[in-house]
């Protein structure tokens, strides 16, 4: 690969940790060697070799980071299909629950019951941000059951009180 096709893929890739792998590379192509790069970019000698090998077997594709070692997933990926669509379309209220607020205890049940799978409220939260790309909002309590004409009253008095 020439260095101009080099700079190209530079000056393209979004991701920053590429990038810097690349100007790393671009400097190495360009006549410098890697250990001035490392002082340039104060990154290893080493890892800039590494990268430079990577790339040239590889191309841009070695540049990414590889898939890190961890424990699989204890829910599959139909269950996660099937979580999102909960999460979006279903409400508590079809699951027997007394409100409309998707809450993570509320979530953990259903789970369990539904997937034999036990998870943390704090693991819920990551299944629905990193997993399904979901954010959360809290939400307000609601209560089928409280009469809105008191509601607004005790809202009055306390509003001439203040």
């Amino acid at each position: 690969m020439t260095t101009s096709q080099i700079e190209e893929l530079l000056k393209s890739k979004e991701d920053y940790k590429i990038a810097v792998r690349l100007a790393c590379i671009l400097l190495v192509a360009k006549g410098q060697s890697s250990r001035q790069a490392q002082e340039l970019f104060l990154l290893s000698h080493n890892q800039i070799c590494i990268w430079a090998n990577r790339f040239e077997k590889s191309g841009i594709d070695g540049l990414k980071d590889k898939p890190k070692p961890g424990r699989k997933s204890a829910i599959t990926i139909e269950q996660l299909t099937w979580l999102k669509n909960l999460v979006i379309n279903e409400s508590p209220t079809a699951h027997g629950y007394n409100t409309e607020t998707r809450t993570a205890p509320i979530l953990v049940k259903i789970i369990e019951k539904n997937c034999n799978i036990i998870y943390s409220d704090d693991m819920v939260y990551v299944l629905l941000k990193k997993k399904l790309n979901l954010t959360h909002k809290k939400g307000k309590g609601f209560y089928p059951e409280a009469d809105a004409e008191k509601r607004e009253v005790f809202v009055e008095s306390l509003k001439k009180n203040s």
